[in-house]
């Protein structure tokens, strides 16, 4: 084969005759060259066909027209690079087009960002709620666990007023347990240095308040507000869904860059994860809306809620930074607009 042209004879399938004929290839294609003029077929259909003892090897070229050659080298390697043309042709041209990259880059980007602001939340909202109360339980019995492990000790508050807090709390559990049955509704109290003047809602219905925090309310009813506020995140299971979410954007990352290693952090830092969840914008307007109407059902004014924020952000400023590893004005944002409106509720229910 010389110049990359075949020299033989091309039959077209129709008649027994066949024609003196010159085949290259030329941009992906076998071109013909005939007598009459040239015939283009794609590289792709192109079929080497089978030499049998002393007769003379052939290229298919589509479904009926094969092409006859002496040269059964020459015909092999022509078939050959008709085979490379056809796969890396396509391919060549999506690796050199400038715009096609700028353009995949883009959807890669767009998709990335959307699964991660809109996907991931949207999908473990769904897995979240279908996941089995007796395993949420488990979730948050085991976070418990390493929580007094790593972070939290037992409470140094005395007995009278460990008593008299889960006594205030009593008709609230009872009712939250009325309400929504499939949770094992709790109150837990520890003390802890790490976390803080805090609050923490663990799945299934577990809710660990720090005696730094008891400290600082002035009343029972001001706790009693951060725990309705607290029970709105387990009856929407927030933390269920936080964990749901750090997992499905921990095995996003996975895919796209294949360290399936990371895939052991996750276990790992699910209480820290907990420990200093701060819930989207979402959430805790659902856990706020969940706090109002458990308080105006208690006939418990809301002002109450909106005392303690105060104090803990004005505790907060005091100390010019934030401190440990889950402050509630960390986990719990304090927004003038969220206290505003426990405070417009509150004058609601004064009227």
């Amino acid at each position: 084969m010389s110049e990359n042209r075949l020299n033989g004879l091309y039959f077209d399938g129709r008649r027994s005759t066949g024609h003196a004929a010159g085949l290259r290839l030329e941009d992906g294609c076998l071109v013909l060259t005939l007598a009459a003029g040239e015939q283009r077929f794609p590289a792709q259909q192109a079929r080497l066909g089978i030499q049998v003892g002393r007769a003379v090897s052939y290229l298919r070229l589509d479904g009926t027209a094969i092409f006859e050659s002496s040269d059964q080298a020459g015909l092999a390697e022509l078939a050959g690079m008709a085979k490379g043309a056809a796969g890396a042709g396509v391919l060549h041209r999506l690796e050199t087009n400038w715009r096609l990259i700028l353009a995949s880059a883009v959807l890669v980007a767009a998709f990335l960002i959307g699964s991660v602001i809109w996907g991931v939340p949207w999908l473990s909202g769904l897995v979240a709620q279908a996941v089995p109360a007796s395993v949420e339980q488990w979730v948050g019995e085991q976070s418990l666990a390493t929580l007094d492990e790593l972070w939290l000790e037992p409470s140094s508050l005395d007995a009278d007023r460990q008593n008299s807090l889960h006594a205030a709390f009593a008709p609230h559990i009872a009712s939250l347990q009325q309400a929504y049955p499939d949770r094992a509704w709790q109150v837990e109290l520890r003390s802890s240095e790490a976390l803080g003047a805090n609050a923490l809602a663990l799945p299934g219905g577990i809710m660990v308040f720090t005696d730094e925090l008891v400290k600082l309310a002035e009343t029972d009813a001001e706790l009693i507000a951060i725990l309705t506020h607290e029970a709105g995140h387990v009856a929407y299971r927030h933390g269920m869904r936080a964990i749901v979410q750090s997992s499905l954007a921990l095995w996003l990352m996975m895919s796209i860059t294949g360290d399936i290693s990371a895939a052991s952090d996750l276990t790992a830092s699910l209480p820290v994860i907990l420990a200093n969840l701060s819930y989207a914008r979402g959430m805790e307007a659902e856990a706020d809306e969940f706090a109002l109407q458990r308080l105006r059902e208690g006939s418990i004014d809301p002002i109450h809620f909106a005392q303690i924020m105060r104090r803990l952000e004005a505790a907060h400023g005091a100390s010019g930074e934030r401190s440990g590893l889950g402050e509630f004005l960390s986990t719990h944002p304090p927004t003038e607009e969220r206290i505003r409106r426990f405070v417009e509720a509150s004058q609601q229910h004064s009227e």
